[in-house]
């Protein structure tokens, strides 16, 4: 049956799969989305990191699939800040004009196999 612990399960394990995004940003941007899940609860971690290399304040906003922002980044000039959350499903970029700097995402989603 499957679930139970014997070694004749007929359901597959299960897999994470990793991936990865990096982007350029310049602002102005307003509420940018940088990353969107295709589908809601698709990746059950992500990492999400933003370093300002220009001379205003980035904030970076992750928002789970009720649009509920989950985790924030307030990246001061000259920084890097990160944050990992649970269930995400967008990352959006607020820059005001003058700034740039990059962001990386990592993340993670069980796949069967």
């Amino acid at each position: 049956m499957c679930g139970s612990s014997s070694a004749n399960c007929c359901c597959p394990e299960g897999h994470i799969f990793q991936e990865k995004i990096c982007g350029n940003l310049a602002g102005p941007l307003n509420n940018y989305i940088a990353w969107q899940a295709p589908d809601i609860n698709d990746y059950f971690q992500g990492t999400f990191e933003i370093f300002n290399s220009g001379t205003g304040v980035i904030v970076g906003e992750v928002l789970n699939s009720a649009g509920d922002v989950i985790g924030t980044l307030n990246v001061p000039p000259g920084n890097s800040v990160s944050t990992s959350e649970n269930n995400p499903n967008e990352f959006r970029i607020n820059a005001p004009p003058g700034t740039n700097g990059k962001f990386c995402i990592n993340l993670y989603k069980r796949i069967l196999g």
